[in-house]
């Protein structure tokens, strides 16, 4: 069930047909629209300069590649990537040439009314997760410190008690926490660019900030790859199924159960971390 991303869960319930309560389908759509979008945007604006400085050493079918994000099986999508990677290209170029121009792709053919909304929904949970799957391919990272976070509230948010008492209990655990309010998504993404943060814990009150979740974490996905992303706040209690359902690491609402799941993150940083 951990591969199925986002949105499949939430449509297909248990994957064997069952509802489940979860996110509306208007919810779905913002989720899915969003991840779309935002991955499109990067990879219009970023292809014209990257082909001008050097082409994809391995070409996508973009037409096999989407027709893949949106079949039966999670775990084809995820393999030609993985196929690419091994044929030579490099992890920006995964992102751009292939996840970040399908979902381009994906968008024109949304316009064209050639996918619905279950094939929307569910090629954005897919490429939530191929952009976590493949962070080991991308280049070595140092993190500044040990248990160094950064603490960020989804822009938009404005319930900041929660995050900033989380943050002092936290530091007062031996983490060295950089609590940050009321940031854009380009500025966070601009800080874990820089920063050297190995994790990033975003905090958000209720589902209306879903849209702004899904845009931060697809930021710091590709401003930083091997980062760990953390879910905190009181959608952690309506959503449990939040951090699946944006391609996080791992969530929690309450405090000895964010404490758990940051020291468990913390824990798997070795792995991530380590060079290629």
């Amino acid at each position: 069930m951990i591969d199925m991303p986002i949105p499949v869960r939430a449509i297909e319930g248990d994957a064997t047909g069952q509802a489940r309560a979860g996110l509306s389908d208007a919810a779905l759509m913002v989720l899915a629209q969003e991840v779309i979008v935002r991955l499109a945007r990067w990879a219009r604006d970023t292809t014209a300069e990257r082909a001008a400085e050097r082409p994809p050493v391995v070409p996508p079918d973009l037409e096999v590649l989407c027709a893949a994000l949106i079949g039966e099986d999670p775990m084809i999508p995820k393999q030609m990537i993985l196929d690419a990677h091994a044929q030579g290209a490099s992890h920006e170029e995964l992102c751009l040439w292939h996840i970040g121009a399908a979902a381009r792709h994906l968008g024109e053919m949304w316009d064209e009314d050639r996918i619905t909304f279950r094939d929307m929904a569910v090629a954005a949970g897919r490429m939530l997760h191929l952009l976590r799957d493949i962070r080991e391919l991308a280049p070595a990272f140092a993190p500044r410190g040990d248990q160094c976070a950064l603490f960020a509230t989804v822009p938009g948010e404005k319930h900041v008690l929660g995050i900033t008492m989380a943050a002092d209990i936290f530091r007062k655990d031996g983490w060295d926490v950089d609590l940050r309010l009321n940031s854009t998504e380009v500025q966070l993404s601009d800080m874990v660019r820089k920063g050297g943060y190995p994790i990033v814990g975003l905090s958000a009150a209720t589902p209306d900030r879903l849209r702004a979740l899904a845009r931060v974490v697809v930021e710091l996905r590709l401003a930083a790859p091997k980062i760990l992303i953390f879910v905190g706040g009181n959608i952690a209690r309506l959503e449990p199924d939040i951090a699946v359902r944006v391609g996080a690491d791992g969530a929690a609402w309450e405090m000895h159960r964010c404490r758990q799941e940051m020291n468990r993150l913390h824990e798997l940083l070795p792995s991530i971390l380590r060079p290629n």
